[in-house]
Formats: structure tokens, sequence, C-alpha cells
């Protein structure tokens, strides 16, 4: 009884040690593996974004002004879509986006959640750069309440 119970023990503690000195072993290789593969996909995953056309609504204000100077950097194509009055604040990213090397950039007003206006503006980008290579939802409308508002009403996010 005795015996078992001590070849149980020395098993139990040479498998730790014998799996800890393999891992100990293996682990930098496996660090290593990981670095190699991540460097490489940061190199790979890039696409050349120069001479694309690139729909961006919501783009006069926020995150979709950012993207709209993001790919103008790196020479895309882009339609630029907002729903906000003035007309001079999408000029201005327009104009912006011309400086930072967009060879042409269409800007339009369309309000995405009405169906007829986004196929107006999908037909009309395809129809001045003869296609389209990206189109990016910035845009959208969701439910925007307060606690001092009725939960139950939803208003649209979209300022009109």
């Amino acid at each position: 009884m005795y015996e078992t119970y001590f070849n149980n023990k020395f098993t139990n503690l040479l498998v730790f040690y014998v799996y800890l000195l393999v891992f100990l072993l293996l682990s930098p290789f496996l660090f290593v593996w990981e670095l190699v593969n991540y460097i490489d996909s940061c190199f790979r995953s890039k696409e050349n974004m120069s001479g694309k056309v690139v729909l961006i609504t919501g783009a006069s204000s926020g995150l979709g002004e950012l993207m709209a100077y993001e790919y103008a950097k790196h020479g895309a194509y882009l339609a630029i879509i907002s729903t906000q009055k003035p007309e001079s604040r999408l000029q201005q990213v327009a104009l912006r986006a011309r400086e930072l090397g967009s060879p042409d950039v269409l800007f339009m007003f369309a309000d995405v959640s009405k169906v007829h206006e986004c196929r107006m503006f999908v037909d009309d980008t395809v129809q001045y750069f003869g296609r389209l290579d990206h189109l990016v939802c910035n845009a959208g409308i969701g439910p925007l309440y307060t606690i001092k508002n009725d939960v139950t009403i939803f208003l649209p996010v979209i300022v009109r």
C-alpha cells in the first residue's frame, strides 16, 4: 500500500517537472514564432489605396472626417456624404482631403435613414468614378435618450 502511494507521488512529481522543463525549453521558440508572425502580418496586410474609390458616410465631422483624411493621405478617390448643413463644412473636408493627396473628391448630401437616398449616392459615386472599391458606413441612426426623457421614445441620432 505504501509502495503504491510513493510510486504515484513520484510519478506525479516526475511528470510535473518534465512538463515544466519542456515548457521552459520550448516557450522561447514559441515566443519568437508568434513575434515573427505578428511582424509579418503587420507588413502584409496593408492594402495600396492609391487610386481606389472610397465612399464615406458621415464625413463632415468626427471619425468620418478623420477617415476621409487618412484615405486622402494614401491617394484614394473620395465620395463623402453628410446630412449636415451648411454645405461649407463638407466643402472644407473635401478641400482638406484634396490638399492631403486625394486626386478627386465628390461630396453629396443625403440621409442614410432613407433607402432611396442611399441608392442615389452609391449610384452617383459609381457613375462619377466608374466604380466603388470601399464603402465606409460611418453615419447611422439609433436610439438617443437620457434618463430624464421617456425611454420608450426613440429619437434619431443623426443631426439634421
